[in-house]
């Protein structure tokens, strides 16, 4: 429970503060403020407003794929920077502790190729950050290979290149875990020198480094581990813009057109920015509108908090951030604020850390339905509890969905494969509920390659999903993803073979994997699962036993480095090249002038666990506590998604129809976090927080993840398919408010 009195210090009559005023006492008790948001701008106001600023986000991570005729729509007028964020830690440990890829090179260089010509046309400079999908040196050198590569095809000469690298030596590190100096992000890592010790280790850099790039009159900006919002922030401070709105800008971009309706990473996004303190969203693709609501339901995009996004330099608030529409197809924002604190927020950094866990064998194992009640629970079984822990209820459907593959070299049995199912996981579709992703994948990498008996090549990617709104479009989502395979890299299906394989209650399929140091000792653990299994039940004929997969990866690291000694002088050094075409020399070295982003927080509020939580307090609307009906969730709300929020905490987003429809879930008092706990199977102690968010009419819930992202029992990688128990939710409605949201 939130104490009311928590607010109320916290709340000054002025207008400058991040926080309206609370009309009553009753509304505070709801969680529930007044504002107004998707208002145009007064009197054509972008019309006479001065540009000073345009921006083009390709993609929402390099190898993704963005339309060129996107691109060069997009390059039609001013262009300041052309960006794209490359990775991301949310695929698990493995692309960071090994230095390998999550997109296929083909894809990476395609992207980066339509980059470059990009640049030879408009001269603006070229920025990618988390090279290689996790920013560490290897996955940097291998961004940088690809790069000399296209400067040769395309006879790129006389560029000034800057890299940042991002990596630091885990002795650093331990010298701070000495000193009791790390900060834990989250709970549930504990830390270790031995561990710390093998691993490899990464800053999450702000817009400092970059900046120094910027200002250096680099042309190509290679950077490692990168906040993604701080790739587009950096330019938008150099030139004076105001940090909260460089910041929640940058936010919106860096995952390309996803914040559009309908929404996807593998387009382009443009933002102009103006000298009214307004920002501007507009897609090239003119199939996709940008709307207030599209860019306020994507400001909470994998985010733990509604309001609160934290960075090295400080905090973006968007409590009383505007989101405005200027026509039809093009909306922005404004007033969003940033603050600089004490530590642990001024000037962190976020360390990330994985190192190898051991070999990995999987089996894939066909099961007769009626040997189910024989296997044991705690087994992953596509059509039970494949893409969840929790097995499904009788009113659910679970489908396991297995990319198979075949072909006469690895290369490209792994290539269709990872196209496959990287499509599945985004492919948008009608109706589409859980935006942030389609299918839950246990491994990581999701992939794992073999030999079959006859010398072909083979590769399988597993995944899952209780989507209600996804299975009943699968047939349609399957063929179009082959449709999109064949019209963007019709190659791949040229050169091998693939089939879908489905498991459901009635075609069950179990999961198995094993990981240890030793070779013989893998061997003979993963043997004893697959006859655990075949001692209960007949093993299907299709199963495929004893694969050799990719070595498991364990994260090791997730925590506040506070050390400004080591931020300022160990960690982003920036190294200058003079490039021309493949060969690229040394120019020179640089280090991070780093100084105050934004204003003092003073008494601000900007604490995640109290900041806009839903209370738990008596229904509205009929004091006897009796609803007057009830309406089912998936019938009110037009987005129901799950994300990971880092590797330690899980966040749901559900986004209603109408405003009606989001008090109404508000005043039943079913969001109160002692109620959400219980409906989603979780200690109330890890349910970090419930919160009201009036601007985009949505209700986000936050809890500490099970499991530490990617390990061993891991069912969804990403965690954006865990919002099935919200899909079948039935919410109480009070007084009048059934015949209002329907």
């Amino acid at each position: 429970m939130i104490r009311r009195d928590l607010y109320w210090p916290l709340i000054p009559a002025s207008q400058d503060s991040i926080f309206p005023i609370l009309k009553k006492p009753a509304d505070l008790a709801r969680g529930i403020r007044e504002t107004t948001w998707g208002r145009p701008m007064h009197g054509g106001k972008i019309g006479v407003a001065k540009l000073i600023y345009r921006v083009v986000a390709t993609c929402g991570g390099l190898g993704a794929g963005f339309p060129q005729e996107s691109l060069q729509k997009a390059l039609l007028g001013r262009i300041d920077a052309v960006i794209a964020d490359a990775g991301s830690m949310n695929a698990g440990p493995y692309y960071l502790g090994s230095g390998g890829q999550y997109f296929e090179r083909d894809a990476v260089k395609n992207d980066f190729r339509k980059m470059v010509e990009a640049a030879l046309h408009t001269d603006a400079p070229v920025i990618l950050g988390s090279c290689g999908m996790a920013g560490g040196d290897r996955n940097l050198d291998w961004m940088l290979e690809v790069a000399r590569e296209v400067f040769e095809e395309l006879d790129v000469c006389d560029a000034k290149v800057a890299v940042i690298r991002s990596e630091l030596d885990p002795a650093i590190v331990i010298d701070e875990l000495r000193a009791g100096a790390l900060r834990p992000v989250g709970t549930g890592l504990f830390l270790d020198e031995p561990s710390l010790r093998e691993s490899t280790i990464v800053g999450q850099m702000g817009i400092h480094p970059l900046l120094t790039a910027l200002l250096s009159d680099a042309k190509y900006i290679f950077a490692g581990r990168s906040c993604g919002a701080a790739l587009f922030a950096a330019g938008m401070i150099r030139r004076g813009i105001a940090p909260g709105l460089a910041y929640h800008v940058g936010h919106v971009l860096a995952c390309g057109a996803l914040a559009c309706d309908p929404g996807s990473p593998s387009d382009c996004l443009v933002a102009e920015i103006y000298d009214d303190g307004s920002a501007v969203f507009i897609p090239p693709d003119e199939n996709r509108c940008c709307t207030p609501y599209s860019i306020a339901a994507h400001s909470l995009h994998g985010q733990a908090h509604p309001h609160l996004q934290f960075y090295p330099e400080g905090v973006l608030a968007m409590t009383r951030a505007e989101f405005f529409a200027v026509d039809t197809r093009r909306a922005g924002i404004r007033k969003t604020r940033f603050y600089r604190t004490a530590k642990p927020w001024s000037l962190s950094i976020k360390l990330e850390g994985a190192r190898r866990a051991g070999l990995c064998k999987v089996s894939l194992v066909q099961l007769d339905p009626a040997d189910m009640h024989a296997i044991p629970g705690d087994n992953l079984v596509y059509g039970r509890n494949g893409a969840q822990e929790s097995h499904c209820a009788p009113s659910e459907q679970e489908l396991g969905i297995i990319v198979r593959t075949r072909a006469r070299t690895a290369a490209a049995a792994d290539k269709l494969a990872s196209l496959l199912m990287h499509y599945l996981i985004h492919y948008d579709y009608p109706g589409r509920k859980s935006t942030a992703g389609n299918i839950a994948c246990p491994l990581s990498p999701n992939r794992v390659s073999f030999r079959y008996a006859d010398g072909s090549y083979g590769a399988i990617v597993p995944g899952g999903t209780r989507d209600r709104v996804l299975l009943a479009n699968y047939v349609s989502i399957r063929q179009g993803v082959v449709d999109l395979v064949q019209r963007e890299f019709p190659e791949a299906l040229a050169e091998a073979e693939y089939r879908f394989v489905e498991a459901d209650a009635e075609r069950p399929v179990a999961l198995l994997r094993t990981v240890d140091r030793d070779a013989d000792a893998l061997a003979r653990r993963h043997r004893a699962e697959i006859e655990r299994i075949a001692s209960v039940a007949s093993v299907g004929a299709g199963s495929l036993l004893d694969l050799d997969a990719t070595d498991a990866y364990e994260w090791t690291l997730y925590h506040l480095l506070q050390n400004e000694d080591v931020i300022r002088n160990r960690l982003f050094p920036v190294h200058y090249y003079h490039a021309n075409g493949r060969e690229w020399s040394k120019a020179g070295d640089a280090r991070a002038d780093y100084f105050d982003v934004g204003e003092p927080a003073g008494a601000q509020n900007l604490d995640d666990r109290t900041l806009s939580v839903i209370e738990d307090a008596p229904p509205s609307g009929m004091p006897s506590g009796t609803p007057s009906g009830s309406q089912r969730l998936l019938d009110i709300a037009r987005v129901i998604r799950s994300q990971d929020a880092g590797i330690n905490r899980l966040t749901f987003d559900v986004l209603f129809v109408s405003k009606d429809a989001y008090e109404a879930a508000l005043g039943s008092n079913f969001f109160c976090a002692r109620n959400v706990a219980d409906e989603l199977g979780f200690e109330p102690a890890s349910v970090v927080g419930t919160y009201f968010v009036d601007n985009c009419n949505a209700i986000k819930i936050t809890v500490e993840r099970p499991i530490i992202s990617a390990s061993l029992g891991e069912r969804d990688g990403f965690g954006t398919q865990q919002q099935s128990v919200l899909e079948q939710m039935v919410i109480p409605m009070f007084s009048d408010s059934q015949q209002s949201v329907a």
